[in-house]
């Protein structure tokens, strides 16, 4: 009888020790060799979250601003609690050692999110990983959200910041809670190859459509890794940039002063001005909008005022700050300048116009009607 019990204590053993490995097969094992550090389950086909495949880079204040977009939920099978029941709490990057001190701030649709940890893996300890926490996203709200991360030196960029080292990276998003343990791992800035071209005795009109799109999708993916999101000139429409040929300008330096709410207030005086060529047709327009050159980053963190009352403010992709839709002629100004109000969040990202103002200098542009001429200058630094 004992030894039928010791018999069956050995089987029991083994059953369970065969149970164990079944499961952790199930698992993404954490042998120091994998990502992320813990083990999950990493499939990403259990998962209905991902990111778009394509990021965007622009300069910042701070460094460079790069932007990930939740990809629309993607099918999974629902008896998967992966499936059905994780949220996207958080996002880790798989990255360089040596890029500890890399990304500066987080932010989640334009609002500050938590600073992310920094993890050091393996036997070697030379893997390593950031954890995005409280990202909050679910299935209702993940599709086009912005995940935006500033680097900054010695990690500038992707390419830097990633130990794939082509502008590429690992990433695995997590849930709030460990019961289920799921970690979908994808990778961003992965451009995929243009469909292989089709025989002519196939080929439609249609057909040429898709490849032409296809491509041109690889290419501006692409970009994405070369350039930033502003060229550099501003403003970028190919529009007369030539100073004095419309009857307005930003007269002096902006004034400093306390908003309503307390936040810092920074006025320009819309004025009239003599024109450079008088017969110029630039010199007869209307002014429908002024334009700053600014930073994403500030996005979320900005308000504007005409005369002390609030204005509708837009912003362009690369950085540009706009207060459009004006219409004012230029006997409107000449007969009473304009105040224009920027309100900074003492609190965000940008509280001061040397930050707003892209290169600390603040550069604007004024707009015809017709967005043919956009004289362009530099105000005196604040006072």
């Amino acid at each position: 009888m004992q030894k039928l019990a010791i018999v069956a204590l050995l089987c029991a053993i083994a059953l369970f020790t065969q149970g164990a490995h079944a499961r952790r097969a199930l698992l993404q094992t954490s042998t120091g060799n994998t990502f992320p550090d813990y083990e999950c389950q990493a499939n990403p086909g259990l998962s209905p979250y991902k990111l778009e495949g394509a990021y965007t880079t622009s300069p910042s204040a701070n460094g460079v601003r790069v932007c990930f977009t939740g990809a629309p939920v993607q099918p999974c099978p629902p008896s998967n609690p992966c499936c059905s029941q994780a949220d996207f709490y958080k996002l880790e990057l798989r990255v360089r050692p040596t890029c500890r001190r890399a990304i500066r701030s987080v932010t989640v649709n334009g609002l500050p999110a938590p600073v992310p940890t920094f993890t050091l893996y393996g036997p070697s300890r030379d893997k390593a990983l950031f954890k995005l926490p409280r990202l909050n996203l679910t299935t209702a709200n993940v599709t086009g959200a912005k995940i935006c991360i500033t680097l900054r030196d010695p990690c500038p960029n992707l390419a830097a910041l990633c130990p794939e080292g082509d502008g590429s990276c690992t990433y695995s998003i997590g849930q709030s809670t460990g019961r289920h343990r799921c970690c979908p791992v994808n990778t961003l800035g992965v451009v995929p190859p243009p469909p292989s071209q089709p025989s002519a005795s196939v080929a439609t009109p249609a057909t040429h459509r898709l490849l032409s799109s296809a491509a041109h999708v690889v290419s501006a993916q692409s970009e994405h890794h070369r350039l930033p999101g502003n060229t550099g000139v501003f403003p970028s429409n190919g529009c007369d940039r030539t100073p004095g040929s419309m009857p307005f300008t930003l007269t002096g330096a902006p004034t400093l002063s306390r908003s309503p709410s307390g936040q810092n207030l920074y006025c320009f005086t819309l004025a009239s001005s003599a024109c450079a060529d008088p017969s110029s047709m630039c010199c007869a327009s209307n002014l429908l909008k002024v334009e700053w050159s600014s930073y994403d980053t500030c996005r979320g963190s900005v308000r504007a005022y005409i005369d002390k009352i609030q204005y509708p403010v837009t912003w362009d992709q690369g950085g540009t700050f706009r207060l459009t839709k004006l219409n004012y002629s230029p006997l409107d100004i000449a007969s009473k300048p304009k105040q224009l109000c920027i309100e900074l969040r003492r609190d965000g990202p940008c509280d001061t116009i040397d930050k707003f103002c892209r290169g600390g200098s603040c550069t604007y542009s004024l707009f015809n009607t017709g967005k043919e001429c956009c004289p362009t200058a530099t105000t005196p630094t604040a006072r």
